[in-house]
Order: C-alpha cells, then structure tokens, then sequence
C-alpha cells in the first residue's frame, strides 16, 4: 500500500474538490442551456450592456449606440476585456470563459488555503470532515451561479482573494509579489467598490514599511481613474458610469439633492438599510469577532512588549474590518445574490486566518462540537448561494424567454428604432437605436430620472427627437408617465426569475408603427416558445 506525504494529500484533495466544481459547473451551465432550447443565456440581462458597450468599442464608440457616448457599464476595465472576445468573434461566449476561468482561480486560492493554513498537517485527502468543509467553501462564493451571471463580480472575487491571501504572505513571509501589487491596482478598475480593499491594503503596506510600493500603487490607481475620469469628461459624460449613479444607494450628485450633507444621510441611510439586510448584520457580526482577535492579541503583544501594530492579525484584521464596513456603509446587497460576493469572500478567508489557530487545534483534537458548529457555520452562510444555484437554470431561461425575445423582435421582425427601460439584450447585436428610458444608456434619460423630470411629456419629446417607432417597457416602472398618444399594441408574458416583471408591455409610438407593428407581431408570435404568451389589441 502506498503511502502518500502530506503534500501528495494536499494535492489530492485540491484535484478531487476541484474536479467537483467542474462537474457541478458543468451541470448548472449544461442545464441552462438546455432550458434556453440550446441557448447560451445569462441569468441577468445586464451582461448584454457590458457586451454592446464593448461591440461598439472596437467599433471607435463607447456606449450603447454607435451615434451617441453613454456609460452604462458599472466596470471600468470589464468592457475592454470583453471587447478583446469581440475582436476574435468569442462575442457572448466571453463573460463566461473569463468568469469560469477567475472562479476557478478563486476556488483554488480558498480551498488551498483552507487546507494549509486551517487543516491539521496530518490531515489525509479522504478526511470526510475536510472534504465536506471543501464543498461548503465551493458554495461560499457562490462558484456555481455567479459565472453565470455574465458580470464582473467573479473577477473582482478573484481579486479580493487574492488581495487578501498576498497580504498574508506579505505579513507572514514579507513577500510582496508583483502579482499582490497588480491585483491591489486593478480591484477598483475591476468595480469601484474594490476601492475600500485596495486603500485598506495600502494602509498595510505603510505600516508594514513598504511606503515606495504603497505610494506608486496609489498613484498608478489615481492616474487610471483620471485618466478614465478625464475621458468620460471629454466625452461630455459623467466622471462615474451611469449605472453607478442610477443604482447606487448613496450617490446623489448632480441631481436636485446634491451637496455633502445629503450625501452624509445618504450614506447613514444606507447603513441602516445595510443593518437591515442578513448580510450586513453578517459583516457587522464579523467585525466585532475580528475586533476582540485584535484585542487579544494586543494584549499578549504588550505583556512580551511586542509590536501591535505590525502583527499578522492587526493587519488582516485591520483590512477586513475596513473593506466590511465600507460595503456596511456604502454598498448594496442581493440582485441574484452578486452585489456583496466579493465582501464574503475577504470575510471568509480574513477570518480562517485570524482563529486558523483555534481552528486546527480543535481539529487536531476531533473537537465534535467545534466540527458541528463550524460546518453549521458555513451551512448558514451559503444558503442564498445554494438557492442561487438551483435558481440559475430557470433565471437563464426566464431572461430567454423575455429579453432574448425582445432582441429577436427588434433585430429581426421590426427593425427600428425602440425605446426601453430595461437595457440589455435588445441593444446588443442591434444596429437600430436604442433610447434607454432607465438611464443607463441614454444620459439625457438619466438627467431626467435623477432630477425627477422624466414624465410622459419629456418622454414623449425624447422619443421625437430620436425618431423611436416603438417601446418595450414595463407598465410596472413607468406607469403613469406612459405618453397618452402612445398605443398598447401587444403583451409579451413569461415566466420572470430575475426580470423585473413578467409582463413586457408593446406600445406603437407612431403612425408607422400603428400601421405595420401588427404584421410583424403575427410573425413573431409563430416564433416564440410555447411558454411564452403574446396578447394582442387592437390600436386605434
């Protein structure tokens, strides 16, 4: 019989965890598809901005439209990225090979480090304990549902992990790798809130002695940010993206509540509303633990007249309580669980590492009740992302059967130019224009909506000016500010998951429309899946 060194164990236990996320990757992308009949389709329609944002970059624009600047997109480098898969005609297949690829990563960063720094050297690669522990950590970061979202977020998950498990070779070995530095830069490039974790680990760097790395790490972040700042100006846009300032809790500028102290009870709102939310108590939860590890260790510092604030836990602890509790303050919670993944990832791995100590000898010593509690741990935490997982077939299928159609009809049945207030699928692979009455891709529509303005008259002159035929909208969002010259022509119903509304209502906005809308829409409706409904009326 063969027996393996602990290194061979760590190796089998890394390949046999990572092939379980392939298979079950595997699975929830395969089941996707087939529920799309054969499609590739995301959960979320919001990747579909990110990738007609980038059709029209290598296209020498930026926006949603060839003819008009916008800034829809909530990252400053994913656009780019995904440009490169348009270049090469990987077109909607890149979200998902970038987002597999930097889950992946992610996967290994935390499971390897579960494993050396949290598990008993003596730990063999069949222990039911590690491996159950493994397939919770899979499920933590939410490694089977958010690929699939098409988004950012997997990315600035890698990120984060890496971020924090460079900060714990920096504390523990005083390596500070090129590849720590690089994904301390590119965090808030990847999404703003990245900002917290990239100046709290900058903060390290300076007590840590390291003032030269830290200062160009500032200034290579500042330049690009107003490099990025100083083109949206030219473009005669706004410093932040569009999707910032339209779904951000906290941002009020340039609107009629602008100035700091609406600002100031922006955020105190904001944090109330975050203490409101399972995974703000969570955060608050993990920052008082970290606090009292600090104030341990303190106090056993002073007593053998160490240095506090240079310690493995002050600084670990000191970024986590910083990245924690800026997203307490500033951040946003759920849209198919995305939005807080990245804070639950430092959370996690900060935290292994501050009570890794505690964990492994209780491990050594087959403590059952620390076992119990610490699996019943994870099982809390990873319930929405369990239920994410599940959801991820029949989200893909609900944005097909809504959004996908949506498309099809405005590229391929009426070919004109449309009004939306949910952009995505339609604006992508479509030459037409598309007005985003949202305002996420159309700035004049934003200025509206913030300084609420955006009523059925401006409405009705928007969709003048840009000569629009038609609209896809919800009756849900707009209601009342729906033109009265406008005329109800058809319903689109489905099956809603992560849309907004099941019912997409169609409205004729000129006589054009009036007059060939209802042939193109006995056409389409042959077309569409047997779940779909498409109801009629007549337009007078």
């Amino acid at each position: 019989m063969t027996i393996l060194t602990p290194s061979q164990h760590r190796k089998t236990f890394l390949k046999n965890a990572l092939f379980v996320w392939i298979f079950l990757s595997a699975l929830v992308i395969g089941s996707s598809i087939w529920l799309s009949e054969g499609h590739l389709i995301y959960t979320l329609d919001d990747p579909y901005i990110h990738l007609s944002v980038a059709e029209n970059i290598i296209r020498g624009g930026y926006g949603v439209n060839t003819n008009e600047f916008a800034s829809p997109s909530s990252s400053i480098l994913y656009p780019l990225i995904l440009s490169l898969g348009e270049i090469i005609g990987a077109a909607q297949f890149t979200p998902l090979v970038l987002n597999i690829i930097a889950t992946g990563f992610s996967v290994y960063i935390l499971l390897d480090f579960f494993w050396y720094y949290v598990l008993p050297q003596e730990t063999r690669s069949n222990n039911i304990f590690a491996n159950l522990t493994a397939f919770l950590l899979i499920l933590s970061i939410s490694s089977l549902a958010l690929p699939m979202t098409g988004m950012e977020h997997s990315l600035h998950v890698l990120v984060a992990l890496a971020t924090i498990r460079g900060l714990i070779s920096l504390v523990e070995d005083d390596i500070c790798s090129c590849s720590f530095m690089l994904v301390v830069i590119v965090g808030p490039l990847i999404r703003f809130e990245g900002l917290a974790l990239s100046g709290a680990s900058v903060m390290a760097l300076l007590f840590l002695g390291h003032q030269r790395k830290a200062i160009g790490i500032i200034l290579f972040i500042a330049g690009t940010i107003t490099l990025y700042s100083v083109t949206m100006i030219s473009l005669d846009l706004s410093i932040l993206p569009s999707s910032v300032m339209v779904k951000s809790n906290v941002f009020v500028a340039g609107t009629n509540q602008s100035g700091i102290g609406n600002s100031l009870l922006a955020l105190v709102a904001n944090f109330r509303a975050s203490l409101a939310e399972r995974w703000g108590l969570i955060f608050l939860t993990a920052i008082i633990i970290a606090i009292l590890i600090m104030r341990s260790d303190f106090i056993k510092r002073s007593s053998s007249h160490r240095k506090m604030w240079n310690s493995p836990k002050f600084i670990i602890g000191g970024v986590l309580i910083l990245s924690l509790l800026a997203h307490i303050i500033a951040g946003r919670y759920d849209w198919f669980h995305r939005y807080e993944v990245y804070a639950v990832s430092i959370m996690i791995l900060g935290m292994l590492y501050l009570l890794r100590e505690k964990l492994r000898a209780a491990f050594r010593k087959n403590d059952r009740k620390t076992k119990l509690f610490f699996i019943g741990t994870f099982i809390f935490l990873i319930i929405p992302y369990g239920f994410a997982t599940i959801a991820t077939p029949f989200a893909s299928r609900g944005i097909y059967e809504q959004q996908f159609q949506m498309h099809r009809f405005a590229t391929t049945y009426f070919a004109r130019p449309v009004a939306v207030n949910d952009l995505g699928w339609t604006s992508y692979k479509n030459d037409q224009y598309v007005l985003d009455l949202w305002g996420l891709g159309s700035e004049t529509a934003r200025k509206l909506r913030a300084n609420n303005m955006l009523d059925a008259n401006t409405i009705r002159t928007l969709v003048i000016d840009k000569n629009i035929d038609y609209a896809m909208i919800y009756n849900v969002w707009l209601g009342a500010n729906i033109p009265s010259q406008w005329c109800l022509i058809a319903k689109l119903k489905s099956t809603p998951v992560t849309a907004a509304s099941g019912t997409v209502d169609f409205y004729a906005a000129t006589d054009f429309a009036k007059e060939n809308m209802n042939f193109a829409l006995e056409k389409f409706a042959k077309t569409l899946p047997k779940s779909v409904k498409l109801k009629r009326f007549t337009c007078s």
